[in-house]
C-alpha cells in the first residue's frame, strides 16, 4: 500500500536506485575477484620468471667465464685484464646465485636442486681459483687446457641440468598456479551467475510491481478513453482511491465522465424539443459548459425569432402567390408580342441579306475592272516605255547612216587617190620600161621590175575600180536607208505621239474605275454593316425572346416557388410549434 500510494517519479527512483544497488553489488563482486586473479597472476609472473631469466644469466655467466679461461690458457697468461675480467665475472655468478638462494626459500621443492647447484657453482669456482688460474700462472697451460675440457666441461653440463631442472619445477608451479586461478575464475563465475539471476529476479519483481501499479489503472483509463471517443458515454466505474498522479487521473477521468454524462443528457433534452433545460459551468475555463448555456440561450432567441419570422414568411407567400401571378400574365402577353417583332425582323434581316449579296456581286466585278484597268495601264505605260526605246534606236540609226554615208564618201575619195596613183605608176613603169630598153644588157633587170611595177599598177587600178562599183552600191543603199529611217523615224514619232494619248486616256479610265471601285466598295461595307445591324437585331430580338420566355417560366417558377414557401411557413410554423422555450 506503501508503495501505490508513492509518486510516480519517487516509485521510478526508488525502483532504478534499488536495481543500481544492485548491479553496483554484482560490480563490486566480480571486480574483487578479478582483482584476486590478477594478483595472483602477477606473483606467479614475478616468481617463476624472474627465477628463470636469474638462471638463464647464470649460464650466461659460467659460459662466458669458461670463455675468459679458455682465452687466458690460449693467450698463455694468466693476468692482467683478463684476470681481472674472470674475477668480475665471478662475483657477478655469486650474485646471481644468491639471488636464486633468496627465491628458492618460497619455493620448497626447488631448494634441493638449488643446492646441488651451488656445490657445483663451488666446485667449479674452487677448481678455477685453485687448479686452472695456478697452473696458467705456472706456465702448465696443458694441464690448464685438460682440467677446462674435462672437469669444468661436465661441472657447467651439470648445472645446466640443474637449471633446466629449476626451469621445469617452476613450470610446474606455473602449471598449478593457472590451475588455481581458473578454479577461482570459474567460482567467479558462478558467483556472479547466481548474483545476476538474483538481480534480474528483483527487477522483474520491481518491474512487475510498477507496471501493476502504472500500467493496470492507465490501461482501464484507456479503454474507458477510446469508449468516450466512441461517444459511448454512460460507461463508468470506480476507481481505486490512491494518492499517487494515477489515482489523481482515475478521479479526475471519473468526474469529466460524469460531467460528459450530464451535457449528453442535456443534449438529448434539447433534442426533444425541451429547452427549458440549463447548464451551469464548472469554471470560467469550462469551455463546453459555456458554450452549451450559450447555445441553449441562443436556440431560445432564435426559437421566439422564427416563430415571429414564419408568421410574416406566411402572409408575405401569400401576398406573393397574388402578385407573381399578375406578372405570370404580363409575361406571357410580352412574350407573344416579342415572338411577332422577332419574326418581323428575321423577314428583314433577309431582305438586307439578299442586298448584301447583290452589292457583294457588283463590289468584285468592280474589283476586277479595276484591275483589268490597272493592267491595261501598266501595259500602256510599258508601249509608251518600248516606243521611247524605238524611237531613240531609230535616231541612233539613222545618225549611224548618216556616219557610215560620209565615211563611204571619204573612202571613195581615197579610192579616186589610189586610182589616180596607180595610173602615175603605170605611166612610170611605160616610162621605166622604155629606159630600159635603152639601157640594153644593163637595163633587162630594171626593165622586169617595171613589168612587174606596170602589172601591180594596173591590178591596183583594177581594184580601185570594182571598190568604186561597190562604193556606189554601198552609197545608192546608204541613201535608200537614210530615206527609209527618216519615213521610221517619223512613223515612230507618230506611234509614241499615239501612245501617250492612249495612256492618258487609259489613266483616266482606270482613275473612273477607281472611284467606280471604292463607291462599290463603300457600298458593300455599308450593306454589310447593315446586314450586321440586323444580324445583332435579329440576335437581341431572339435574346429578348428567349429572356421573356425565361421570364415566363421564371415567374411560373416564382408562382410555384411562392407556394412552396407558404407550405414551407405551413410547416415550420407545426415545426416550432413543437419547441417548449
Amino acid at each position: 500500500m506503501f508503495y501505490r500510494n508513492l509518486k510516480t517519479a519517487n516509485k521510478l527512483i526508488l525502483a532504478f536506485s534499488f536495481i543500481a544497488v544492485l548491479v553496483v553489488g554484482a560490480l563490486i563482486i566480480a571486480f574483487q575477484g578479478l582483482q584476486q586473479i590478477q594478483q595472483s597472476q602477477q606473483q606467479i609472473f614475478d616468481e617463476q620468471f624472474t627465477q628463470h631469466m636469474r638462471i638463464k644469466d647464470l649460464m650466461i655467466n659460467i659460459n662466458e667465464n669458461r670463455a675468459l679461461m679458455l682465452k687466458m690458457v690460449v693467450q698463455r697468461g694468466a693476468g692482467g685484464v683478463l684476470l681481472d675480467e674472470v674475477k668480475r665475472s665471478s662475483l657477478q655468478g655469486e650474485k646471481l646465485l644468491g639471488e636464486l638462494n633468496a627465491a628458492a626459500v618460497r619455493a620448497s621443492e626447488a631448494q634441493g636442486v638449488l643446492q646441488k647447484l651451488r656445490d657445483q657453482w663451488m666446485a667449479f669456482s674452487s677448481a678455477r681459483e685453485k687448479t686452472i688460474i695456478p697452473l696458467i700462472a705456472s706456465g702448465d697451460i696443458d694441464a690448464a687446457a685438460t682440467v677446462l675440457t674435462n672437469e669444468q666441461a661436465e661441472r657447467i653440463a651439470q648445472i645446466r641440468e640443474l637449471g633446466d631442472q629449476i626451469i621445469h619445477l617452476g613450470e610446474r608451479n606455473i602449471q598449478q598456479a593457472l590451475a588455481q586461478s581458473e578454479a577461482t575464475v570459474e567460482g567467479q563465475r558462478g558467483t556472479i551467475i547466481i548474483v545476476i539471476a538474483v538481480i534480474l529476479a528483483l527487477m522483474a519483481a520491481i518491474v512487475w510491481m510498477t507496471s501493476k501499479a502504472i500500467a493496470g489503472p492507465l490501461a482501464d483509463l484507456t479503454k474507458w478513453a477510446e469508449q468516450i471517443a466512441e461517444g459511448d458515454l454512460m460507461y463508468g466505474r470506480e476507481f481505486e482511491k490512491r494518492e499517487d498522479e494515477v489515482g489523481m487521473l482515475s478521479q479526475a477521468f471519473s468526474r469529466m465522465g460524469e460531467y460528459l454524462r450530464e451535457l449528453a443528457k442535456t443534449s438529448e433534452a434539447i433534442t426533444k424539443g425541451d429547452l427549458t433545460v440549463s447548464v451551469t459551468p464548472r469554471s470560467e475555463r469550462d469551455i463546453l459548459g459555456n458554450a452549451f448555456s450559450a447555445m441553449i440561450n441562443n436556440l431560445q432567441s432564435l426559437t421566439a425569432d422564427l416563430k415571429e419570422g414564419v408568421a410574416v414568411l406566411s402572409t408575405a407567400s401569400q401576398e406573393i402567390m397574388a402578385s407573381t401571378g399578375q406578372v405570370a400574365s404580363s409575361a406571357q402577353e410580352t412574350a407573344t408580342a416579342i415572338s411577332e417583332i422577332t419574326t418581323t425582323v428575321e423577314e428583314v434581316k433577309q431582305t438586307a441579306s439578299v442586298s448584301n449579296q447583290k452589292a457583294r456581286h457588283v463590289t468584285e466585278a468592280a474589283q476586277r475592272t479595276l484591275q483589268v484597268s490597272q493592267d491595261g495601264r501598266k501595259a500602256v505605260e510599258a508601249t509608251q516605255d518600248s516606243m521611247s526605246q524605238i524611237r531613240q534606236q531609230m535616231h541612233a540609226v539613222a545618225e549611224s547612216i548618216v556616219r557610215l554615208s560620209e565615211q563611204s564618201q571619204a573612202i571613195a575619195e581615197i579610192v579616186a587617190t589610189v586610182n589616180d596613183l596607180a595610173e602615175q605608176s603605170n605611166l612610170l613603169g611605160v616610162n621605166a620600161s622604155i629606159e630600159a630598153v635603152k639601157s640594153g644588157e644593163q637595163g633587162r633587170g630594171f626593165s622586169v621590175v617595171a613589168q612587174e611595177v606596170k602589172t601591180l599598177a594596173d591590178q591596183s587600178k583594177q581594184a580601185t575600180g570594182q571598190v568604186r562599183n561597190i562604193l556606189n552600191d554601198i552609197q545608192r543603199a546608204m541613201n535608200k536607208a537614210v530615206m527609209v529611217a527618216e519615213q521610221s523615224s517619223k512613223a515612230v514619232d507618230g506611234g509614241y505621239q499615239q501612245a501617250q494619248l492612249s495612256g492618258d486616256a487609259i489613266r483616266m479610265l482606270a482613275d473612273s474605275i477607281e472611284e467606280s471601285s471604292g463607291a462599290a466598295l463603300q457600298i458593300a461595307a455599308s450593306s454589310q454593316q447593315q446586314l450586321v445591324g440586323m444580324d445583332q437585331v435579329a440576335s437581341a430580338m431572339e435574346s429578348i425572346k428567349k429572356a421573356s420566355q425565361d421570364n415566363v417560366e421564371g415567374t411560373k417558377q416564382a408562382e410555384q416557388a411562392a407556394r412552396n414557401l407558404h407550405q414551407l411557413g405551413l410547416r415550420m410554423q407545426n415545426r416550432i410549434a413543437q419547441f417548449n422555450a
